[in-house]
């Protein structure tokens, strides 16, 4: 589908055509010496590079139109979906995935590039072939006599290659045909380009316009004059059209010279008229049709179709986006090309040119990376796999983002669930227990915290070098589960723990969303966790390119180092580093100097691995490690924890567990909930699961919590509650509680149950930030702002306002002048200027003065100057004014 590349060489015409082109799986580069050839997922994201394939393609050559043979040629790098076809690990049994450092139960559907895991966005675009009548405003900016009425066209070849063509209605009743080539943006009269398809007489072409519409003079008059047109430009013939077409376009298509105007104008329309159809004739029928559309339209005898609906929607998936981009890059190569044949004074064979290596960086497709978002969501995570055949699927099962494929759809199978079990959205809905009975922004709100959960995302900890990744220390399998936890194994990956959950309101520590955590829960290690960090660090970085004297590495009897680093100069595996330790230390061969980093986070870590690294072709010195440190989190004040129903609470006190609440039976809670989050929430559904927690507890099971298994006829409140009254405990779920502080018995029935909590990422030590003195702005002298920096955070506007309105404006002095850049500066009183007093030369060393005055160097004078204080960045913007020969004069009173 790519049109070949053709151009002139010493009066020799030469055409370069690719005739096919395979991707390998990833591999080694040819001449390495290694063990394995083939390039895993793992080791990519290990090295922090990109797990890619090479791109051949065979281009054919002919000169003078004699076939001259066939040349293979690498057009670089593109990146290989992790299980697709092509990938290393395809069809390889959970065991297999193991040995290459891969969960067992690894999914696929996403790109690494540079280490990082990335998904290509499915994205919605306009039906394929089919015109869609629109009113768009802007259309009417295009040109004098445009209207907002116009039909679009999305055209879609079989292998993929697309085009947007308009029609246009003019106000004289006209039709103009736009079109992009390469970025550009033509307009044509429809009556040129009818002519130029078919060879038939104005008659048939008018006949076939007008059918349907005969009565309409009108529209007969307007068919008229749009071929009308067409003569009065000389043009009566369909050679004369196609000839006067490819003069004016000629120079636009980059052909070569031997074409002539009529094979150029021949190629305009391949490239850009209705490109989905294969005869001109079918190009002709659909034309008419689309301008018969657009005059209905217009007089409004047809509706405006919506681009919006589902209906005129399609999925654009990441192998067809890949697919666009490579067709894109021949034409690059062929610019190479040219500009190296055109550019050199002595040609090289042109032989030697096509041969030129392309680079295979990312960059060289701009754009391709648009649409990829960092992996960032709980597993499991499903894409589309490359070079897969057409879309079919129901509205339904696109409005939710999927693309269904004919091979996928498995008969007696009905909802799009079991059909195509993957969407995101959907998945983490079916976490949700009792969603039914909970309001559904609830359900919403706890698919958005699902993925933000502490758990435990991956079994292959030691295998990664991602820049963060959480971990919950102490997992637990829910008690209450909804049927798609187990049918996707997430016991695999839990995301929680059980806790003991008294509803009552207990002191003021659970005012609005806050909790109370048992302190010996805690110290049981209730919610423990871990961040692992790490750190690349790549020596050849460091230097200027090829100087290949840096390794790692200490010198013998350096003090700075005071054993806290191995021989090899880095720290040792599992030791504990406090800021400002020793981190790492490398050497200079040649000079023997030596260079030690230190740790530079206010946090302990502990070193949990280090991995070495060497370079995509294996022959990588000793230069290149990943350091991965594990920081302990154990829940603190002011961090979050969330229930299953969107119900999130901060962590406001640890409540020692002899001043908390229990039960006849001595039972301590480990939370304490506060009563008010139900009534406005409606989260019932967590009401029904404190229930079935306790009961599934008492009686040794786990309970289906899928929803709409209960109904107004079978409750759940009724069903679980005989259970727990089989236990011994009552209907309700309620129970007596004694106060932690008094003994004395409360005199409330206190709601308590087992309720499945989340603890999230959002932590109160990656979030506080204070500040008393520190940097500042070396240029406004005002303090910096950002938490990475120390810095503090901005008084603004709205809290300047918010002092005025309280009549506290000293208060406001003090913030935004003194505690900022409050400078004491001299002013001349008689002149006024603040830059002109300077400080006097000091006096020779042996004589007794040693008082040295300012003086206004306007006026002379050293007895008209004053102090006055102002902010320091009120200097700073006197002097830019001086600069542009302002002059700022101040009335000292």
């Amino acid at each position: 589908a790519i049109p070949p590349l053709e151009f002139a060489f010493k009066d020799e015409r030469i055409t370069l055509a690719i005739v096919d082109a395979v991707i390998s799986p990833p591999m080694v580069p040819k001449g390495s010496i290694c063990k394995e050839l083939k390039v895993y997922p793992a080791e990519c994201r290990g090295r922090r590079s990109t797990y890619r394939g090479k791109l051949t393609a065979d281009i054919s050559w002919s000169v003078n139109g004699i076939p001259k043979g066939i040349i293979k040629q690498s057009l670089g790098y593109i990146p290989i979906m992790v299980k697709s076809k092509l990938c290393n690990l395809h069809n390889l049994p959970p065991k297999a995935l193991i040995e290459h450092h891969e969960e067992a139960e690894e999914m696929g559907g996403y790109f690494i590039i540079n280490g990082i895991e990335k998904i290509i966005r499915m994205l919605i675009m306009p039906r394929r072939n089919f015109p869609i009548a629109m009113i768009r405003p802007k259309w009417k900016t295009r040109g004098p006599g445009y209207t907002h009425y116009g039909i679009s066209m999305h055209c879609v070849r079989d292998e993929h290659t697309a085009i947007n063509m308009n029609l246009h209605y003019l106000e004289n009743g006209s039709v103009m045909v736009n079109f992009i080539y390469h970025k550009e943006l033509f307009f044509l009269p429809l009556g040129f380009i009818l002519k130029a398809l078919v060879a038939f007489s104005d008659y048939q072409i008018f006949q076939e316009l007008i059918k349907g519409r005969e009565e309409n003079s009108f529209f007969r008059n307007c068919v008229s004059q749009m071929l009308r047109i067409v003569m009065e430009e000389g043009c009566l013939t369909q050679k004369q059209v196609l000839n006067y077409l490819g003069e004016r376009f000629r120079v636009k298509l980059s052909l070569p010279d031997w074409y002539s105007n009529e094979q150029a104008a021949e190629f305009l329309l391949n490239q850009c008229v209705c490109i989905h159809l294969k005869s001109n004739e079918e190009k002709f029928y659909v034309l008419c049709l689309m301008t018969r559309k657009l005059f209905a339209f217009a007089k409004e005898e047809c509706m405006e179709e919506n681009p919006d609906s589902l209906m005129n929607q399609e999925v654009l998936t990441p192998g067809r986006l890949i697919l666009m981009f490579l067709k894109g890059l021949p034409r690059l190569m062929g610019l190479q090309v040219n500009l190296i044949v055109l550019g050199k004074k002595q040609i090289p064979p042109w032989m030697e040119i096509v041969l030129i290596p392309m680079t295979g960086k990312p960059s060289l497709y701009p754009g391709l990376f648009l649409f990829t978002t960092p992996c960032r969501m709980i597993r499991p995570v499903q894409n589309l796999e490359l070079g897969k055949e057409e879309l079919i699927g129901t509205l339904e099962q696109i409005f939710m983002n999927i693309a269904i494929f004919e091979n996928e759809i498995v008969s007696g199978v009905t909802t799009h669930q079991e059909l195509f079990p993957h969407s995101m959205l959907s998945v983490v809905a079916n976490f949700i227990p009792f969603s039914d009975h909970n309001q559904s922004p609830r359900n919403m709100y706890q698919c958005q915290m699902g993925k933000q959960t502490m758990g435990f995302p991956l079994l292959t900890y030691h295998d990664r070098s991602d820049n963060k990744l959480y971990r919950l220390q102490t997992p637990q399998s829910p008690l209450v589960r909804p049927y798609m936890y187990d049918y996707y194994d997430m016991d695999n990956y839990p995301i929680g723990t059980n806790a003991i959950v008294a509803v009552i309101s207990y002191t003021g520590y659970d005012m609005e969303d806050a909790m109370i955590v048992n302190k010996a829960s805690w110290e049981r290690g209730f919610a423990h966790g871990s961040v692992y960090k790490t750190e690349l660090i790549d020596l050849s970085e460091k230097i200027k390119q090829g100087d290949e004297s840096l390794v790692f590495g200490v010198k013998p009897g350096d003090q700075r180092i005071l054993q806290k680093l191995d021989d090899d100069g880095l720290p040792y595996i599992g030791s504990l580093l406090k800021y400002g330790d020793p981190f790492y230390s490398y050497l200079n061969i040649n000079t023997g100097e030596s260079f030690v980093t230190y740790y530079k986070n206010k946090e302990n870590c502990i070193v949990d691995n280090i991995k070495v690294c060497s370079n995509d072709s294996g022959n990588g010195k000793f230069k290149s490690i990943c350091i991965t440190m594990r920081i302990p989190r154990n829940p603190t004040i002011g961090d979050k924890f969330a229930s299953r129903h969107g119900q999130k609470g901060i962590l406001s006190r640890l409540w020692p567990a002899e001043d908390m609440p229990f039960t006849e039976s001595g039972m301590v809670p480990d939370i304490l909930f506060n009563p008010h989050g139900f009534p406005s929430r409606m989260t019932i559904g967590m009401l029904i699961e404190s229930m079935a927690g306790k009961s599934a507890a008492l009686h040794g099971l786990c309970h289906d919590a899928t929803p709409f298994t209960f109904s107004e006829e079978n409750s759940a409140l009724e069903y679980f509650g005989e259970m727990l009254k089989a236990a011994g405990y009552n209907f309700y779920g309620t129970e007596r509680l004694y106060s932690g502080i008094s003994g004395v018995e409360l005199e409330a029935d206190i709601f308590i149950g087992v309720v499945y909590y989340q603890r999230l990422r959002h932590m109160v030590s990656d979030k506080f930030q204070v500040r008393t003195t520190g940097a500042r702005d070396k240029v406004t002298n005002q303090p910096i702002g950002g938490r990475n920096v120390q810095g503090g955070i901005r008084f603004g506007e709205m809290e300047r306002d918010a002092l005025l309105a309280h009549g506290t404006s000293f208060l406001l002095h003090d913030r935004l002048f003194n505690c900022s850049d409050r400078s004491v500066a001299h002013v001349c009183v008689k002149c006024g200027s603040l830059l002109s007093p300077l400080l006097e030369k000091p006096p020779p060393s042996w004589s007794a003065m040693r008082n040295r005055k300012y003086n206004c160097t306007v006026c002379n004078r050293s007895d008209t100057i004053d102090t006055v204080s102002v902010p320091y960045v009120f200097r700073y913007f006197v002097a830019e004014l001086a600069a542009m020969n302002i002059k700022v004069k101040l009335d000292v009173i």
